[in-house]
């Protein structure tokens, strides 16, 4: 079964597509992590680091640990600053909600789909003031590019292809709003009904772009992340 490059070992077929805030850089660490520990960088630059670097970033959550369990098999969350947005992926789940402002030291690795995400423990993690999360990009469902990856995104547009369960993992249809095709994955542990998406609804998504196989993907995150528009009403 294909997974996707995003998070970590994620959903089948789909995207596993992968999130910090005001990035800063630092001469010295802070007090909380221990001397030697590498600077405090942004991830974008630290998307092009080797993996095995291990590095300092910090961002406010935009996928509450644990959400994507289903699909994951893991308690990562996904956070996001100015430049982009990456998965984490931890073993213990820290009960991290969204708009909460983390900072971390982890290791770059990737999936065996070589999708990039930074694995880390609670040792590593320090949970900072809460912050406003982030607000998604309302952009083109055809309109996606490498640098929305990673970011809080919304389209709205009509289901163009049929749901496809994937149980236990999750289910996945199509969206478009004239300018392109893009896939939505919906995890099981989200709790999203597949009742009302069906072929030719017009829907509003809000939740995490991805890519996978060179197609652009979002991962709602809860029921409130989609909207159901009335077809019957003009």
């Amino acid at each position: 079964m294909n997974r996707p490059r995003f998070f970590s070992h994620w959903w089948p077929s789909v995207a596993v597509s992968a999130l910090a805030v005001a990035v800063f850089v630092f001469s010295a660490p802070q007090p909380s992590f221990a001397q030697g520990k590498p600077q405090l960088v942004s991830i974008m630059d630290a998307k092009k680091l080797s993996l095995g670097t291990e590095i300092t970033v910090e961002g406010t959550v935009t996928v509450g640990s644990g959400t994507f369990r289903s699909s994951f098999s893991d308690d990562g969350f996904q956070i996001q600053d100015k430049t982009g947005g990456m998965y984490v992926l931890i073993k213990t789940d820290p009960h991290l909600a969204v708009g909460q402002r983390v900072r971390l030291t982890g290791t770059l690795s990737q999936t065996a789909l070589k999708f990039q995400i930074v694995e880390t423990d609670q040792n590593k993690l320090q949970v900072m003031s809460a912050k406003t999360p982030p607000k998604p990009i309302a952009i083109g469902t055809g309109k996606l590019n490498d640098v929305t990856v990673g970011k809080l995104i919304k389209i709205t547009g009509t289901v163009s292809k049929a749901l496809d369960d994937i149980a236990p993992y999750g289910f996945r249809f199509s969206v478009d709003d004239g300018s392109g095709e893009i896939i939505a994955y919906g995890s099981t542990s989200t709790g999203i009904s597949q009742k009302e998406l069906v072929l030719g609804q017009r829907v509003e998504l809000i939740g995490v772009a991805g890519e996978f196989n060179h197609r652009y993907q979002i991962y709602p995150r809860s029921p409130a992340d989609v909207k159901i528009f009335d077809t019957k009403k003009p």
